[in-house]
């Protein structure tokens, strides 16, 4: 990231996500009134104005700015160069370059997963690592836009970073990986719906504590899985867990569960068009051993 690219992002995102809320917005969205996020205050003397393509702010209690500049203040960073550092690991690289203001800051309910599934076999997408989560911005979007705690994300996904080989750009993003040995991945941001698989789409099979389970419990997606560990209040499940990862991985799914000697099949699959018609599929393939349990999830859980 450059300080061109870095000038672009988005301050109120920015603002968000170190835990400061707008306690006014004005001009359809183009200007926010903040509490000082650098002193204690009632009054709100901080605001941040959508001019020229980017966003500035002013303080009247202290100075103004660009979001360099603001990084710069907030951190009581010296160089430029650290500035870029925080930012990078803050935003996704390549995500956020579009700063146009948002009317409202409510959560955005996502599409449809097959709606923003990104994967081909020939896609130009190619892994570097896959290493333990320290980003701070996965670590915060999990938490915050998914109640998904710190130690059980680390628990169970990984920090992937990748390169489009198209463009040569390096992103990274939160991922597990798969039973072929590739990794289902996908942004941290409510904003941007972006996933995909590297190397290989498959299923991920997660083993229970207890020995020859005779249960399985089928998800969709990964944070599906770790939402329900979250409401069930535990880390582990006591029988298996397959992650579908997509629901083009049905017959992948099938083929599996009929390999092994499971008495019931529970299903947490989206309440929405999709979802039902794979519940209906299972339906059809296990008969009385399948028990959907999708009212675990309501649509804004994808």
């Amino acid at each position: 990231m450059n300080s061109d690219q870095a000038k672009k992002l988005s301050l109120p995102d920015l603002l968000t996500k170190l835990g400061h809320s707008p306690v006014r917005v004005r001009k359809q969205g183009n200007e926010l009134w903040y509490c000082s996020p650098f002193r204690k205050e009632a009054e709100p003397s901080f605001h941040t104005s959508f001019i020229g393509g980017k966003w500035i702010w002013n303080d009247f209690g202290d100075q103004g700015g660009t979001v360099i500049d603001f990084v710069m203040r907030y951190e009581n960073l010296t160089s430029i160069k650290d500035a870029l550092a925080y930012l990078s690991d803050h935003f996704q690289p390549g995500l956020f370059s579009n700063p146009a203001p948002q009317p409202s800051f409510s959560f955005q309910q996502q599409p449809d997963r097959e709606a923003v599934e990104n994967f081909l076999e020939d896609r130009q997408l190619e892994l570097i690592d896959a290493r333990p989560i320290t980003k701070p911005l996965i670590l915060s979007y999990l938490a915050k836009e998914r109640h998904i705690p710190s130690d059980l994300a680390r628990k169970y996904l990984r920090e992937v970073h990748y390169r489009n080989t198209a463009t040569g750009k390096e992103y990274f993003a939160f991922g597990m990986q798969n039973q072929a040995g590739g990794y289902e991945i996908r942004v941290a941001s409510s904003k941007y719906n972006f996933k995909s698989a590297l190397n290989a789409r498959d299923i991920t099979v997660i083993p229970g504590s207890q020995a020859e389970a005779k249960t399985v419990h089928v998800f969709e997606g990964m944070t599906d899985f770790l939402s329900y560990l979250v409401l069930t209040g535990t880390d582990t499940l006591p029988e298996d867990a397959i992650i579908m990862h997509s629901l083009s991985s049905f017959p992948r799914t099938v083929a599996y569960i009929r390999s092994q000697d499971y008495q019931a099949v529970k299903t947490y699959l989206d309440n929405d068009k999709a979802g039902e018609k794979g519940t209906a599929r299972f339906q059809t393939e296990f008969g009385s051993s399948f028990l959907p349990q999708g009212e675990f999830f309501s649509p804004t859980m994808i």
